[in-house]
């Protein structure tokens, strides 16, 4: 009875912290600039760990005659399989991540800046951005067929070759 107990208590809080997991994602923690958050230790790894430790463990209580020790290393191997099967699908379908972005292009989309030097239609211009506490500049280009003046809000919508694609804030704001 003891054992059945554990393994829905492990099996319950897996599920518990799935949907924590769904609500809340996977993020960075505050004192780690500029680190991804890491593929084993997250809380999706430990959910999909409990959820098999705690279905398989129960199943082996309840269908099965076999000893708590073999209960457990099976328990266990079945979840380490899985959620190690788990990690390696997701790193390699759905978290695609080449080391070569090096700026950190894509953490920027989206930001807000300011025009340091006025953009053309024809001309790059500069802005600046401020990230994890320190202001960057970078060669800007607009996406609009207007001029965007110095000190005018915009917000960069992607980085290609170290060239910012931006957006007036005012425009993309009366889309929202």
């Amino acid at each position: 009875m003891f054992l059945k107990v554990c393994f829905l208590v492990a099996f319950v809080a897996g599920l518990g912290l799935a949907v924590y997991s769904m609500l809340h994602g996977v993020e960075r923690s505050r004192g780690s600039v500029g680190r991804r958050p890491s593929a084993f230790f997250n809380a999706p790894a430990a959910s999909a760990f409990a959820i098999v430790f705690g279905a398989v463990g129960y199943l082996l209580v309840t269908r099965t005659t076999a000893g708590i020790a073999v209960t457990f290393i099976i328990a266990i191997a079945s979840a380490t399989a899985a959620t190690t099967g788990a990690i390696i699908l997701l790193s390699q379908w759905a978290l695609p991540y080449s080391g070569n972005h090096g700026d950190g292009d894509e953490e920027i989309q989206g930001v807000f800046a300011r025009v340091t030097r006025a953009i053309s239609p024809s001309k790059q211009g500069e802005i600046v951005f401020e990230a994890d506490g320190v202001n960057h500049t970078l060669v800007a280009e607009s996406n609009q067929e207007s001029e965007i003046p110095r000190d005018a809000e915009v917000v960069i919508d992607t980085v290609r070759n170290g060239v910012a694609l931006v957006e007036l804030w005012s425009t993309v704001e009366q889309r929202l």
